[in-house]
């Protein structure tokens, strides 16, 4: 029987063509490719200004060095994400604390970090960064953070690395895909093979503001610019006649070597026409679980808010494994042993010994219970209607 993992890459023949064509060009690296994804994608997501970069942890790296976090800023993050999106804070010298998720969405809970931000306030430290995520494709509550933001004026990184596709409604009721807000400073996206689209490796930052996007632009190459316009050394810049030298460019700040190839940009750009029907896809699975599992005991659904539209980067069911009588490692193992594909995402952020392991389960109440009982089950787009039939089987025959 042919084993089915949690999330898998869906790669057709067009997108083997379209990297062929570009191994066959002038450009493997730095070439037109790049440009032609970043203007698609921003069109995708509704964003008027997109950013490529090597992977989704490049982009949330790219989103505190652009939006200027320092040592010593202090950012609050939710504990159930992939460590990145904590990481990211730390890799530019900030901070990093943790507010409990919500009971039903299990995104960070707006409520908490309003605490947490009239509280730095009135001590006088204010805090500095709020990196919130989509977690599993559901939107968080945009419309409250967007409160929050416009009341404390922090930098919002904000995480969709899940949520390529996903909207919700805004305080009037319109449908915005999550690169629409313009309220939200940096909105990264992952192209991971599990993620919606693949790249191998690879992401994106968008944005609403120019001087951001060309600070994006120049920390994922080097920090070095080539636009005249910028230089600071104009007497090595431009010759005696004042003729701009051709080889001249200036490294400005410290930045890194995150770009994206041209291979990879094609196939991001073949991918990313194919969304659409990866989403539906996605979405179908979805709806199948939702109507077979249900009412199995022991096994709950995560619910979907009516205001959002979610992605399905992943599906997650909340077993309680002290009722079952069965560890989570044994679901896993008997899923396993009938060729079915599982994970937990995520172990709690401040679990991990770099965050000192100070998790105790009075801190972050919710995140804790949540993560106790979570376990993903496959969701990708090239599942068929017997994959999902033998998944659904399997649970219902291992979690009795």
């Amino acid at each position: 029987m042919v084993f089915i993992p949690y999330g898998k890459q869906d790669i057709d023949e067009a997108d083997v063509r379209t990297v062929l064509e570009t191994l066959r060009s002038d450009f493997l690296t730095q070439g037109p490719a790049i440009e032609r994804f970043e203007k698609a994608f921003a069109t995708e997501v509704g964003a008027p200004l997109a950013v490529a970069c090597a992977n989704g942890t490049a982009a949330l790296h790219l989103c505190s060095l652009a939006g200027g976090v320092r040592p010593g800023d202090r950012a609050v993050v939710t504990p159930i994400s992939f460590v990145a999106s904590a990481n990211c804070i730390r890799y530019a010298g900030g901070t990093v604390e943790f507010a409990d998720i919500e009971p039903h969405s299990l995104t960070l809970s707006p409520a908490r970090v309003a605490e947490k931000l009239e509280q730095a306030t009135a001590a006088g430290n204010p805090i500095r960064v709020v990196v919130t995520v989509d977690l599993c494709g559901h939107p968080c509550d945009l419309v409250a953070f967007a409160r929050l933001k416009k009341q404390y004026g922090f930098l919002w990184i904000h995480d969709a690395c899940h949520a390529l596709g996903a909207s919700a409604c805004d305080e009037q009721g319109r449908r915005r895909r999550v690169g629409e807000w313009p309220e939200i400073d940096y909105v990264a996206y992952s192209f991971h093979p599990v993620k919606h689209i693949t790249t191998g490796e690879g992401g994106m930052v968008t944005t609403h503001d120019q001087a951001a996007a060309e600070r994006l632009r120049q920390y994922r190459t080097h920090g070095i610019t080539r636009q005249a316009s910028e230089f600071v050394n104009r007497a090595e810049a431009y010759d005696e006649n004042g003729t701009l030298n051709p080889w001249y460019y200036e490294m400005q700040a410290l930045g890194y070597n995150f770009r994206l190839t041209d291979l990879q940009a094609a196939l991001g750009e073949s991918q990313l026409r194919r969304l659409p029907g990866f989403l539906l896809r996605r979405r179908e699975i979805a709806n199948r679980y939702r109507e077979s599992l249900s009412g199995l005991r022991h096994l709950n659904m995560v619910p979907v808010r009516p205001d959002v539209e979610h992605a399905y980067h992943l599906f997650v069911v909340r077993i309680d494994y002290h009722a079952l009588g069965k560890s989570r490692a044994r679901v896993m193992t008997e899923l396993r042993s009938r060729d079915i594909g599982t994970q937990v995402h995520y172990i709690p952020i401040p679990m991990m010994p770099a965050y000192g392991s100070q998790l105790e389960r009075t801190d972050l109440p919710v995140a804790w219970q949540y993560y106790r009982e979570a376990l993903s089950i496959p969701c990708y787009a090239g599942m068929t209607d017997t994959d999902v039939d033998r998944v659904i089987q399997a649970l219902k025959e291992v979690v009795t």
